[in-house]
């Protein structure tokens, strides 16, 4: 049953997603004479990553204690419709939970391995996808 949650929540969150970013083209204008605020950063992803840890930090004070009970809705809501919408979410959440849990330095070691680390990952693959089809 936690599964099919996970599965109708996620393909929720990917929608969702997936509409944030044709919401945003359809804001940006084309052919601005400086570049507009939307166009500058990836906006969509980040609108979504930025409102999907609100929405985690929300739902986690909303739903308590896990051991309270609310799990269908905990793993409906937070793995599937956040987890689709954006991980980054999760992440923000874990972080956060570190830091409650006092450690501070383990936290911002976290961030910067998650961060770090992950740009190289996708340098490295992104690299390796090229040299596989000589682009």
């Amino acid at each position: 049953m936690k599964l099919f949650l996970v599965f109708l929540g996620g393909g929720i969150g990917s929608m969702l997603r997936y509409s944030t970013g044709l919401l945003i083209a359809r804001l940006t204008p084309d052919g601005a004479e400086s570049p507009h605020w939307l166009a500058m950063y990836p906006a969509a992803t980040l609108i979504v990553n930025l409102v999907g840890c609100g929405l985690i930090g929300l739902a986690w004070g909303l739903l308590g204690d896990p051991e309270k009970g609310n799990e269908a809705l905990r793993v409906a809501l937070v793995v599937g419709v956040l987890g689709g919408f954006t991980t980054f979410s999760a992440f923000g959440w874990e972080t956060l939970d570190l830091m409650n849990q006092g450690r501070v330095g383990t936290a911002m070691v976290y961030v910067l391995i998650s961060v770090c680390v992950g740009v190289f990952a996708a340098w490295s693959g992104h690299s390796v996808g090229l040299m596989i089809t000589g682009g």
